[in-house]
């Protein structure tokens, strides 16, 4: 059973799970998905003050020993499906953490689980790509986690570009997106990957997918169309132009259920 209602949820009510300080996750799929399916969201914890600074990779740790109270944490809601919206988290234990943190976010009861970076893998191999363009907002260290996992899951990662001037990926610019993923299109990827769900990179997409000849993805549209097909509802039905734009990519026969975890 999922949770509908007679204003709200009537395609089902998603779940996601996301870092405490990200504001990109719920707006990028309430413009992603259809009018009718829901998203309710939850945070991991998360404590950073002036006086106490926890480093990003002790976070990250924490977000995954956290995780099945976390997924818990909606109070039984009969969710429809649930996606763990923080990609960098999924780096840190490489594809061989995949299973173990799905087994996870099933704790709460959902039967439809995902994490961002399976949801990528994914959906890379359902475009029948291999060789991988990275763009990301993380310090040198995530990235250099990130090459590790795409290198682990069967992928080569042709080049990799680090967005300029982050300090916080929460405060990315549109512009700054399409500039470093512009720069990336000489480098013989067949596949360009904007990796972490606090950049705003779906307006990006929309922009660059005019006249890009390789398709763009990203942690927050693969999230999107895993739960969309899995739920059974046609990418069509999504407003957005960045998910038209990826469907166009996509085989005939990609309608297909993904691979559950």
């Amino acid at each position: 059973m999922t949770a509908t209602s007679p204003a709200y949820g009537s395609l089902g009510c998603v779940g996601v799970i996301v870092p405490p300080a990200n504001v990109t996750v719920e707006p990028e799929m309430v413009d992603l998905f259809p009018r009718g399916l829901s998203v309710i969201g939850t945070r991991l914890p998360g404590r950073v003050t002036k006086e106490t600074s926890v480093g990003l990779r002790e976070r990250f740790i924490e977000y995954n020993r956290v995780l099945p109270a976390v997924a818990d944490s909606f109070g039984g809601l009969p969710l429809s499906a649930l996606g763990l919206a923080c990609t960098g988290s999924c780096y840190l234990d490489g594809p061989g953490g995949d299973d173990k943190l799905c087994a996870d976010l099933r704790a709460g009861g959902t039967q439809h689980v995902v994490t961002a970076a399976h949801a990528l893998k994914e959906l890379i191999e359902t475009l029948g790509k291999r060789r991988i363009g990275l763009v990301t907002p993380y310090p040198a260290w995530v990235t250099e986690l990130a090459i590790k996992y795409w290198q682990a899951s069967g992928f080569e990662v042709v080049h990799s570009l680090e967005l300029p001037n982050v300090v916080s990926l929460y405060e990315v610019s549109t512009d700054s997106v399409v500039a470093t993923a512009r720069e990336m299109l000489s480098a013989g990827a067949d596949v360009i990957l904007l990796s972490g769900t606090g950049v705003p990179t779906v307006p990006a997409i929309e922009v660059l997918s005019q006249t890009t000849a390789v398709p763009l993805i990203s942690s927050n549209l693969a999230l999107a169309w895993w739960i969309l097909c899995t739920l059974g509802i046609g990418l069509r039905q999504s407003p957005s132009p960045a998910m038209h734009a990826l469907a166009k990519w996509l085989p005939k026969d990609a309608a297909r259920v993904p691979k559950e975890r």
